[in-house]
């Protein structure tokens, strides 16, 4: 009945999604802004494009059945809200998880998972550029 126009953040978020599902970690990286903040469900995070860029190749050498499905994806208070399923070979990422993103002039500036009982994917990918969190 109504057409109302997509917000410019959900089609970043959009367009990171399709890039992840597609395991196309150029796309990735270039919706990636420079200083991009990746943070796991354990509160660790890896902050710069670069080290970014380089946790998501990793990650698809480590994970390649991951794949991000059934999306509902909605806008509050400037953030992209996103809950959705994931299918992947390790049972520990293969549930349901809830996602917040941030963009900014076409970029990803945050992205934060809350997955119950996923491993800690910061220090797993890009131990040398962990920060946060509580040290195990």
């Amino acid at each position: 009945m109504f057409d109302w126009p997509t917000p410019e953040p959900i089609k970043v978020v959009r367009q990171y999604l399709a890039a992840m599902n597609a395991r196309d970690a150029a796309k990735v990286e270039a919706l990636l802004d420079d200083r991009i903040r990746f943070v796991d469900s354990r509160g660790e995070w890896i902050e710069g494009r670069e080290n970014v860029a380089t946790a998501t190749r990793r990650f698809f050498d480590l994970e390649p059945d991951y794949r991000l499905h059934d999306m509902k994806i909605v806008m509050h208070a400037g953030d992209v809200l996103l809950k959705g399923r994931v299918s992947a070979r390790e049972e520990r990422l293969a549930h349901d998880t809830l996602w917040r993103a941030r963009t900014r002039r076409g970029k990803l500036v945050y992205w934060q998972s809350y997955g119950e009982d996923s491993p800690a994917l910061a220090r797993i990918l890009m131990p040398e550029a962990v920060r946060g969190g509580e040290l195990n």
